[in-house]
């Protein structure tokens, strides 16, 4: 009717709007009535447009109007089962991949919406199994994550953060005893890389394995979720003094050097003598 006009007993509490679905959308409907009337406590309703309805007393949405998940070929839901559901335990996850439209019945709830990661062979991300603890990297090609995966971080020594986020150059700066650092934060969840340069090496340490590895430039080193970088504390200034210069790479030259010796004679005659000389580090690549 158009119109209504309450009864002596009756009282108005409150104006109902209707509930309008396209064919896009569908949405959830909390303890609904069954034919009877009667409420379904704790029962969930599914209801897909295209669709008009009034709620009844007691009903509600779950989250409104919602639209159909639209997935591309890269894209994926994470679902996880809130029951029995076919061949699922309740807590059970599992994907549901794309390309494909798709609307989660009563008993499936979605966790998470997930894109493929595409990854150079020179990038790559650190990824853990959250059922047993255990983290590896992944590099070299496009990757989804999989229902019981996800993204981790690696942390790294706020030294170390600080050298690998600066713009030092380990040949051109090699004397510089201080850097600025770039203002952009890394992203934790992404494979650490750092290019050593020619006639370089880095000292690379597995806690997990307590191994070392060196790796000797032109080389492009890429830390697994175990390994850290062996930081180095060199001389430096004139005359030397120690702990003047930070860095993660050690330079086997050939270099020029200069430095300041003061020395004093028996008769306490004090000379201030400087050095300069050629030097390079004679190392057996093979044995390192």
């Amino acid at each position: 009717a158009e119109t209504y006009i309450p009864g002596v007993h009756e009282e108005l509490v409150g104006m109902v709007d209707v509930i309008t679905l396209s064919n896009r959308q569908y949405c959830v409907v909390l303890d609904p009535l069954d034919n009877n009337g009667v409420p379904r406590l704790g029962q969930r309703d599914l209801r897909k447009g295209e669709a008009s309805f009034f709620l009844y007393p007691g009903e509600s949405l779950e989250a409104g109007v919602q639209n159909i998940h639209i997935l591309g070929e890269e894209d994926g839901l994470l679902v996880r089962a809130r029951e029995a559901f076919e061949d699922h335990k309740p807590g059970d996850r599992w994907m549901v991949l794309g390309p494909a439209e798709y609307v989660p019945p009563v008993e499936v709830e979605i966790v998470d919406r997930r894109h493929t990661i595409p990854l150079d062979e020179n990038e790559g991300i650190y990824v853990r199994d959250t059922k047993s603890g255990k983290v590896r990297s992944v590099s070299g090609r496009a990757y989804m994550l999989e229902p019981y995966e996800e993204l981790w971080q690696k942390n790294l020594t706020p030294s170390v953060e600080a050298l690998l986020m600066s713009d030092h150059d380990p040949l051109a700066d090699r004397n510089r005893t201080s850097h600025s650092s770039s203002s952009v934060a890394r992203d934790k969840t992404k494979l650490v890389t750092y290019r050593v340069p020619h006639n370089a090496a880095v000292q690379i340490y597995d806690y997990k394995e307590k191994k070392a590895r060196i790796i000797f430039g032109p080389e492009l080193v890429m830390l697994g979720p175990d390994e850290q970088f062996t930081q180095l504390s060199l001389s430096g200034g004139k005359p030397k003094k120690g702990n003047q210069i930070r860095s993660l790479v050690l330079l086997l030259g050939p270099d020029f050097m200069t430095d300041v010796v003061t020395v004093e004679t028996s008769d306490h005659a004090r000379l201030s003598l400087t050095l300069s000389y050629n030097w390079h580090f004679d190392v057996d690549r093979t044995d390192a």
